[in-house]
Order: structure tokens, then sequence, then C-alpha cells
């Protein structure tokens, strides 16, 4: 019986480490768009697009993973922006594997590795071209 209590405890707290279990393999992402009529695509490398968010559904469900994940955003107005979502190992992938199974399973489920969770994203104003008038005027000055 001593034995059987012992092997559960040590299983939980081996347990409780492991980033698949306790952090899962997935996590939402927030975004703060700047302007309101701003939509972005988000893409990562070897899954291709991963969806579109908006300032209307400004939020969506990533699987976590070593890669990191591009963030292309529009509207009209205001230069397009590209951003990248850096990877990052989580505490609980790194601590977990060390004691469970050298981090093999949460380096396979992407469950050691997270976002940066609230993103902000501001797009600057197009600047006007100058019209061919003003340009003529200014060269033959």
């Amino acid at each position: 019986m001593k034995t059987t209590i012992l092997t559960m405890s040590a299983a939980a707290i081996l347990f409780t480490g492991c980033a698949s279990i306790t952090k899962g393999t997935s996590q939402t992402l927030a975004f703060k768009l700047d302007p309101k009529e701003t939509r972005c695509s988000l893409t990562r490398i070897g899954d291709g697009e991963l969806g579109s968010i908006s300032s209307a559904n400004n939020t969506i469900n990533v699987g976590k993973d070593k890669d990191d994940i591009v963030i292309t955003c529009k509207a009209d107005g205001y230069d397009d922006k590209t951003t990248r979502l850096v990877s990052s190992v989580s505490t609980a992938g790194v601590v977990g594997g060390v004691f469970l199974d050298l981090g093999i399973t949460d380096m396979i489920t992407g469950a050691m590795y997270e976002y940066q969770t609230d993103i902000n994203v501001a797009l600057d104003k197009t600047k006007p071209l100058a019209s061919a008038d003003q340009a003529q005027s200014s060269n033959t000055k």
C-alpha cells in the first residue's frame, strides 16, 4: 500500500511539470489593431495560413510550435505591416521535460513552446505622393 501511494505521488509530481498536460498544445492570441479597419493574416512555415483576424474578430486559437508566426496586416489608406511573433520555450516545458521524458513529448506536441498572447499592431498612414505639378515646379527651381 505504501509503495502504491509513493508511486502515485511521484507520478503526480512529475506530471505537473509536463507542458503537454499543464499548458496544452494550443493557445489563444488576442490582438489590438489600429486602425479598426485593419485585417491581418497569420502564417507559419510548414503550416501555411493559420487564419485571419480583424478588430471585430480579434482572437485566434493557434497550435504551439517551434516556428514563428508571421502576421501581415493591411488597411485602406495605411502602409501594410508585417511582423513576426516569435516562439519561445516555456518554463513548464523545460522543467517537465527534464523529469519526465527529456522533453521529447513536449517538443513533438509543441507544448514546450509559447507565443506572446497580447499583440498590438498599429499601421502607419500612407504618405501622399507629391503631385506631378509639385514635382515639376521643384525641379525647375
